[in-house]
C-alpha cells in the first residue's frame, strides 16, 4: 500500500493511483504509482508554469496502457 501523504489520489479504470511532482537535479518529474506498487511511472514535467492536473495523469495512464497492453 502506498502512503497517501503529500500525494494526490486518482482512480483510473477501477484502480487507485497516487501521483506527485518531485524536483531534483534533473528537473521536475511526475510520478504515478499504483496502490499495490506494481506500477511506477515517471514523466518529465517541462513547463513548470502550467500545473499538472488529474486530466494530465489520466492521459499518461491511458498512453501507458495503450502502448503496453
Amino acid at each position: 500500500m502506498v502512503s497517501g501523504k503529500n500525494k494526490r489520489k486518482i482512480e483510473y479504470e477501477g484502480t487507485d493511483y497516487y501521483w506527485y511532482v518531485r524536483v531534483n537535479d534533473h528537473g521536475h518529474k511526475v510520478h504515478i504509482i499504483s496502490e499495490d506498487k506494481n506500477l511506477h511511472l515517471e514523466y518529465p514535467f517541462i513547463d513548470t508554469e502550467v500545473p499538472v492536473t488529474s486530466q494530465d495523469i489520466r492521459k499518461h495512464l491511458k498512453k501507458y496502457f495503450d502502448d503496453h497492453l
